[in-house]
């Protein structure tokens, strides 16, 4: 009877789960989200060795890093498509001063309150 073999620990599964994860928690910092992503499933890719199979852990972080990397891709452009929204409805000065766009969108905020209809008479 041969003895129980153990499975030896696969560093670069470990790797690509841990900067998976790293990856989907940085969603919101695009530049470090890209590259923990991108680390991630190259490590997942490694980690299958000359085998066929990839460990749990390196799927996991292909999975999560995959994830992440939408999440930040979808939220680029959206920061992208609210830009050009508000250079069309304010200009594109509006833009560089904060307090300027701030009021602006107040006022439109306040006018879109003034229009809505109440319910009927007050208390």
């Amino acid at each position: 009877m041969q003895p129980l073999q153990q499975a030896k620990p696969n560093s670069m599964a470990t790797a690509s789960l841990i900067l998976g994860g790293l990856a989907f928690f940085l969603a919101l910092s695009p530049g470090y989200s890209l590259f923990c992503g991108c680390l991630s499933i190259l490590f997942a890719i490694l980690s299958r060795g000359s085998g066929l199979k990839m460990p749990d852990k390196a799927i996991i972080g292909l999975i999560t890093s995959a994830i992440a990397i939408i999440i930040t891709g979808l939220l680029f452009f959206a920061a992208l498509y609210l830009q050009q929204y508000l250079i069309q409805k304010f200009g594109a000065d509006a833009l560089k001063d904060p307090q300027t766009l701030q009021n602006l969108i107040l006022e439109q905020f306040d006018q879109f309150l003034n229009q809505l209809q109440t319910g009927g008479g007050g208390l």
